[in-house]
């Protein structure tokens, strides 16, 4: 596939899965072999065996339990061989319990990079910088 073809890839996975919250869509987008390379807070994500979206669909889906008018917007998006990486911006309105904080009423503006490799059309690596210490203290202003 062409860079341009993986970034399409990416922008699809965005607007389904995180934007539409069509999480279900993970299912199909991300390869048997998909192998996800973050640790948040130095932790591994738990993947569940024969379910290689289960992590995502797990981490995004306690995002939306805290912020169920969660957005994200490309801001941009580069591509080069099988690797596409995306600077993006996730808003939303904290009105649900996430990480023991209550719901604050703020609205929180997130600025984070994923890089991706695809292979066969699907997503099948995935790496990313993002400071959730950002996004707790945006959650405890007010």
């Amino acid at each position: 596939m062409s860079p341009e073809q993986n970034k399409r890839v990416v922008a699809g996975f965005v607007e389904e899965c995180q934007n539409k919250h069509n999480l279900a869509y993970a299912d199909e987008i991300f390869h048997p072999d998909f192998v996800n390379h973050y640790r948040p807070g130095g932790r591994e994500i738990v993947e569940t065996p024969g379910r290689p979206a289960a992590g995502f669909q797990g981490f995004y889906g306690m995002l939306l339990r805290g912020f169920p008018d969660a957005t994200m917007q490309v801001d941009e998006q580069l591509a080069e061989r099988d690797l596409v990486a995306t600077r993006k911006t996730f808003r939303g309105t904290h009105t649900g319990e996430l990480w023991d904080l209550p719901p604050s009423g703020n609205r929180v503006e997130w600025e984070f990079i994923d890089i991706m490799r695809i292979r066969d059309g699907k997503i099948v690596e995935h790496w990313t910088s993002m400071d959730l210490d950002a996004l707790r203290a945006q959650m405890r202003l007010g």
